[in-house]
């Protein structure tokens, strides 16, 4: 039995209906980013602070995600020496697996500053939580 994707299925309905389909009205949604640490994400040290991120990207969502109320997902990066991502997990999903890796893709390009103890740079895991909120466009005309 094929698997049928609901936005598409409620936007073929929509055209037979003639009306405007929901995802010609949606536009990307907005992105906020948390990055943070967890007591015991570092257990060889203790890091007051996470990092600042010196380079990101934003997370490209797939052109048929429609979000209708705000989503998020949990990473857990793992940065090496230098701030490089060099392993990146989901801690917790947001549900729906496009969101989930469009996160772990953007992520997994970003960096950070070098996590310095003692005057040591070392290899220090992150907390970063998106969160995608709905936006709308005004219809056209």
């Amino acid at each position: 039995m094929p698997h049928f994707n609901t936005a598409l299925a409620l936007n073929f309905v929509l055209m037979l209906l003639g009306a405007t389909p929901a995802m010609a009205m949606a536009a990307d949604p907005q992105v906020s980013t948390e990055v943070f640490v967890e007591r015991g994400d570092n257990p060889t040290f203790e890091l007051q602070q996470a990092p600042a991120i010196e380079y990101s990207t934003a997370p490209t969502t797939p052109p048929d995600t429609f979000l209708q109320a705000p989503m998020q997902v949990l990473l857990v990066a793992q940065l090496d020496e230098l701030g490089h991502v060099s392993n990146v997990m989901v801690a917790r999903s947001s549900g729906l697996r496009e969101m989930d890796r469009a996160a772990l893709n953007a992520v997994d390009k970003w960096r950070f500053d070098p996590v310095v103890v003692e005057g040591v740079a070392l290899h220090a895991r992150v907390r970063v939580r998106l969160t995608f909120a709905p936006t709308t466009e005004a219809p056209p005309g």
